[in-house]
């Protein structure tokens, strides 16, 4: 028996009414194409994080799937792994000309069995974002890890740093003792001069603290209100290879006055980032960039390929002539927008905002 049984009579009616039907649809599907794409309206940043961890494969560390990586902080019951980051979701031009800036160089990279792997896109292929540091790799137990949001939401709300751009300001390969890969990465600075980052607004909830909440030095040692341990040290992030980009040729700028300070390329990472460093510190986890003297402030980066190859010299040069030659101009016009901190607890991902001038209960601006 048919799902629809049409009497003899009806049939010619019945297919008057699928025709009729099928041209209704065909006339809307066109409208709704002409429409333009715009007027759709972006997806908020808690769309993403909702969808940014991936499923537990395996609780012990088994490299066979994750492409041959290990483990940074292998997993413990009861613990909790978690990183404190800036999060960028490149445009599909910016995404466009670093794939082809990563595509380039993977030809010229061939001769020498060097393989990247791209950070643009997942292992199946869709578009996934970028990021910042503002942490290492840290563990926190279940009894600190809600303290820890806490405290972290009121210091980002009262850093005096509101929404700002960075833009890239070179090309480099950085090898890390860690996980034995090298990362291809694009330092960043500031985009402008910043305004909105007021840097004699302490901490509220700290004076101090042993490495890296001194307001004086990222290493240094002072006495805090809360109790912490933590020995600033270097990170290892900030590699030997020299930036690859237009700063190589360019002289370096004047020396300034006796009374006049260089400015800073960073200043607003550099504070949300003291922050960063007092808060994991307090809670017995290493500091990252605990530089002395300021020189974390060019040790921002954002990774856009890895390889397990060693940048070698033979690799350098030719990461160098591939970024001359191909789309050099155009990155370093990007532009990121920051807007944010995201704090990763586990698979559980938590998006602090910057405080914005005038907004009510968004903390000082």
């Amino acid at each position: 028996m048919a799902l629809v049984d049409y009497s003899s009579g009806s049939e010619s009616e019945a297919e008057e009414a699928v025709v009729s039907a099928a041209k209704k649809q065909k006339t809307s599907h066109s409208k709704t194409s002409a429409e333009p794409a715009a007027a759709l309206p972006p997806l908020p940043d808690a769309f993403h994080d909702l969808y940014a961890s991936t499923v537990r494969v395996s609780t012990s560390d088994d490299p066979a799937l994750h492409q041959g990586r290990k483990r940074v902080n292998p997993h413990r019951a009861g613990s909790w792994p978690s990183h404190l980051y800036i999060e960028w979701h490149p445009t599909t031009s910016q995404r466009n000309i670093l794939s082809a800036l990563l595509s380039d160089l993977q030809i010229a990279l061939a001769p020498l069995s060097v393989s990247i792997t791209s950070f643009l896109t997942s292992d199946l292929g869709a578009p996934q974002p970028l990021h910042i540091s503002l942490s290492r790799p840290v563990v926190l137990s279940t009894a600190e890890k809600d303290d820890f949001l806490e405290h972290l939401v009121a210091r980002i709300k009262s850093s005096g740093v509101g929404p700002f751009d960075l833009a890239p300001r070179g090309l480099e390969w950085h090898r890390t003792s860690e996980s034995e890969r090298s990362f291809l990465v694009l330092r960043v600075g500031s985009a402008a001069p910043s305004s909105c980052v007021v840097a004699s607004v302490p901490d509220p909830t700290t004076t101090g603290g042993k490495g890296g909440n001194s307001s004086k030095s990222n290493g240094g040692k002072g006495k805090g209100k809360r109790k912490g341990k933590g020995k600033g040290g270097e990170s290892g992030a900030k590699a030997d290879a020299p930036t690859v980009g237009p700063s190589d040729n360019n002289p370096p700028p004047a020396s300034p006055s006796p009374t006049q300070q260089p400015q800073p390329h960073n200043p607003e990472l550099a504070a949300l980032l003291q922050r960063c460093n007092a808060l994991v510190q307090e809670h017995q986890q290493p500091p990252l960039y605990a530089f002395s003297g300021g020189s974390s402030d060019d040790a921002f980066h954002i990774s856009v390929a890895w390889s397990f190859a060693a940048p070698s010299p033979e690799i350098k040069r030719h990461t160098e002539r591939v970024f001359a030659a191909g789309p050099q101009v155009e990155v370093l016009a990007m532009r990121v927008p920051v807007r944010g901190v995201k704090a990763k607890i586990g698979n559980v991902i938590t998006h602090v905002e910057l405080p914005v001038r005038g907004k009510r209960g968004a903390g000082h601006g």
